[in-house]
């Protein structure tokens, strides 16, 4: 099974006009400065982790982000320090040679969002079809499950920029794939150990997604034929979840993540004073969790709005617990987590991931989610092609247009789309006059 798993692909690879097209998103579709005080909070840690050695980002070009927390008289990110970790090991190499990282557009960015977040977005993306490898689709189908992944949702939107939802739904997708491979083929321990770290490492970008590692472990204890190799499960831990936790200790001395702590947003001059905006300090009401529910799903950035072949996927998830077929553990341990990831952010939260096209907060779930798209392409009539096409085209434009500025206008007076198009005529226009005026 593993040998026609990559085959297929390899061949697919080899079609000039597509492998092209990979290496053209791949650069040309990453962003090269920062968009929002979300992105400068972690990039300010990827430079003061460089140049300065400390998580401490006073001196950082970017210490002006809205996105950090004041403790024992200096500024650090709110944000997991896994993600700028690892772009400080990108970032270390170009310091050396002289390219630093300024405010505005900078090689260094660029190459730091390439080489984490879009390289993982392509790595993802490859890991999501050698997992449908084992399920009954051929690779015709199997390829056209993995496009509407990589460029026909938000996965692809939010891999131009910096950010740790993109790595963590790319680190799901991968430990996903793992996890499948030790269920099905002979390398129990290896594979394991593989699905573990991932998974693992997935909640040190996201911290909520480690409901998934969680419930994994359930998955592997109930399987009779996994259980014996759980160790290679747990151990991944000291590699991955224990060295986050001691960077977040070095930094306040608990293992608490500084961002739920709101003590450390009270200093002179901070924008969190009296805001409501902060996730996880207070839990809603139950009529503003039923209205703000349904809104964060279907209103003006509601995420099955913005990625409309979700809606396919999910009505593969529930045919796939109806049916109690070879993935019903799967699509149990997934609906579960996914409820779970949804509920956290909906009694916690009220301000619908902020400035952000769509819902930011759920990207992580759409390799899982979408992994259940091979219920309807298994019976790929023309009817559901026609359909699949259709949703397939809105969901390709919505997916780029998202990936202009995943950190859109926020506000709900007008949808993140609409932003994003004005925002691109305005771009346009003044090109336009800039060009035609000489």
């Amino acid at each position: 099974m593993e040998g026609r798993n990559i085959v297929p692909f390899v061949r697919i690879l080899q079609h000039r006009g597509l492998l092209y097209l990979l290496v053209l998103l791949l650069l040309a579709m990453t962003h090269s400065a920062p968009g929002s005080w979300n992105d400068e909070s972690r990039i300010a840690t990827v430079q003061s982790l460089v140049e300065s050695r400390s998580f401490i980002i006073d001196k950082s070009v970017f210490s002006t982000t809205g996105d950090k927390v004041f403790i024992n008289g200096h500024f650090y990110s709110d944000k997991p320090p896994m993600p700028s970790a690892l772009g400080a090991a990108i970032y270390l190499p170009l310091y050396e040679f002289g390219l630093n990282l300024h405010r505005d557009s900078s090689v260094p960015y660029y190459i730091v969002t390439l080489l984490t977040a879009k390289l993982f977005w392509l790595l993802g993306s490859i890991a999501f079809f050698l997992a449908l490898g084992f399920t009954a689709l051929d690779a015709k189908m199997r390829f056209l499950a993995s496009v509407a992944l990589a460029v026909g949702s938000l996965y692809f939107s939010w891999s131009t920029t910096f950010n740790g939802h993109e790595l963590a739904a790319s680190f799901l997708a991968i430990g996903f794939y793992f996890l499948l491979k030790a269920r099905f083929t002979a390398n129990i321990n290896l594979n394991l150990s593989g699905a573990a770290f991932f998974l693992a490492l997935a909640s040190t970008a996201d911290v909520p997604t480690g409901v998934f590692y969680a419930l994994f472990l359930l998955y592997v204890l109930h399987d009779a034929r996994l259980r014996p190799a759980v160790a290679y499960y747990l151990l991944p831990l000291l590699v991955t979840v224990v060295p986050a936790l001691a960077m977040t200790y070095s930094i306040h001395h608990s293992i608490v993540p500084v961002q739920i702590v709101k003590a450390y947003f009270d200093y002179p001059g901070s924008p969190w004073i009296g805001s409501n905006d902060l996730s996880g300090m207070r839990t809603n009401s139950l009529w503003f969790i039923l209205r703000y529910g349904l809104l964060v799903l279907i209103g003006p950035k509601g995420f099955l709005i913005y990625n409309p072949i979700l809606w396919v996927a999910l009505w593969g998830l529930v045919q796939s617990l109806r049916r109690k077929g070879l993935f019903f553990r799967e699509a149990i341990v997934i609906a579960s987590g996914t409820g779970l990831l949804a509920l956290y952010y909906i009694f916690f939260t009220d301000n619908y991931g902020g400035w952000s096209y769509s819902i930011r907060w759920f990207v992580p779930l759409l390799p899982l989610l979408f992994f259940f798209l091979f219920p309807y392409l298994e019976a790929y009539d023309l009817k559901r092609a026609a359909r699949f096409r259709v949703l397939l085209g809105a969901a390709v434009v919505i997916a780029f247009v998202g990936a202009l500025d995943p950190w859109s206008d926020g506000s709900l007076s007008r949808a993140p789309f609409i932003a994003n198009i004005e925002e691109l005529a305005t771009s346009i226009a003044g090109f336009a006059h800039s060009t035609f005026s000489r």
